[in-house]
């Protein structure tokens, strides 16, 4: 600390115009490192918000739920039975993938972000480039099951696999139109922040995790070709950067108490909406009266 006389000083910097200036230079480079490091400071805190509201959706009965235990530990009456009802049923809410993403990108004021998430919106259309296809290889997923088709017709395939082949959605169950249509209105009528808390943390940040157990029980079971049932795969194996995408756009509406509140609103709300889902396939899959695809 050195203390100067301000008169003095004053005087010596007006008869030294360069010291000035060099004195002016230093002092605005300390401001804006200073306000570099309180906006960095900003950022990982955003960025720990967003991963503890992750963190929670992790902990949540929609990811540990005990259909996805019984599943994975092979605990149901007929294993085959139960993928065979999921497939009927889950295709009337997982189909409209593309639409869920739609929703939320024109929910979205800055450019980034909806670059972002068209950038998504393209895979899910089954564009890959080949870094992406080289490392989806490495995890065993060869780029011919899925290079240029889109998600929802790898689940097509999936079912298919299964013997089920009717798309009509006037056979939808009620269960999963209410759930599509409740999903669907959180992200056409919630806040931005809201729409991105139930799609990004309450959605796609746990998709490796419920997925991992049908994982299990088609391996279990044994009689599905791999590229039948890639659809699985391809999202717990290399799903990161779709998670990482959303989390970072996430934390940019985590700056704000009303942003917050909402990114946690809109995931809490497609939580308790999967809650419901699996409670009802669970019962369906322990009633053995029930048929497979009813």
């Amino acid at each position: 600390m050195l203390a100067l006389e301000r008169q003095v000083t004053l005087q010596h910097l007006s008869d030294n115009p360069l010291e000035l200036n060099e004195l002016i230079t230093r002092l605005a480079g300390l401001q804006r490192s200073r306000l570099q490091d309180d906006a960095a400071q900003d950022r990982r805190q955003h960025h720990e918000i967003v991963e503890a509201l992750a963190q929670e959706a992790l902990q949540h009965r929609a990811v540990n739920h005990p259909y996805l235990q019984a599943l994975s530990r092979g605990d149901l009456p007929n294993t085959g039975a139960a993928l065979a009802d999921f497939a009927q049923h889950y295709y009337g809410y997982s189909a409209h993938f593309p639409r869920y993403l739609t929703a939320l990108i024109s929910k979205l004021d800055r450019a980034d972000h909806r670059k972002a998430l068209l950038e998504n919106l393209t895979e899910e259309s089954g564009q890959y480039d080949d870094a992406e296809l080289a490392e989806l290889q490495q995890c065993g997923i060869q780029p011919e099951w899925i290079n240029g088709i889109p998600h929802p017709e790898l689940f097509q395939r999936f079912r298919r696999g299964l013997g089920i082949d009717n798309t009509d959605a006037a056979d939808d169950h009620i269960e999963v139109v209410c759930w599509r249509e409740l999903f669907l209105s959180i992200l056409t009528h919630g806040s931005p922040a809201e729409a991105l808390g139930a799609l990004g943390l309450g959605t796609e940040t746990i998709v490796q995790t419920i997925y991992q157990p049908f994982v299990d029980a088609i391996e279990r079971m044994g009689t599905l070709k791999p590229e039948d049932a890639v659809f699985f795969p391809l999202h717990t194996a290399v799903d990161d950067h779709h998670q990482a995408t959303l989390k970072a756009i996430a934390a940019d509406f985590a700056a704000t108490a009303q942003g917050r509140a909402d990114l946690a609103k809109g995931m809490r709300k497609a939580l308790a909406l999967r809650d419901s889902f699996w409670g009802w396939l669970h019962e369906r899959a322990n009633d053995q009266t029930q048929g497979a695809t009813r």
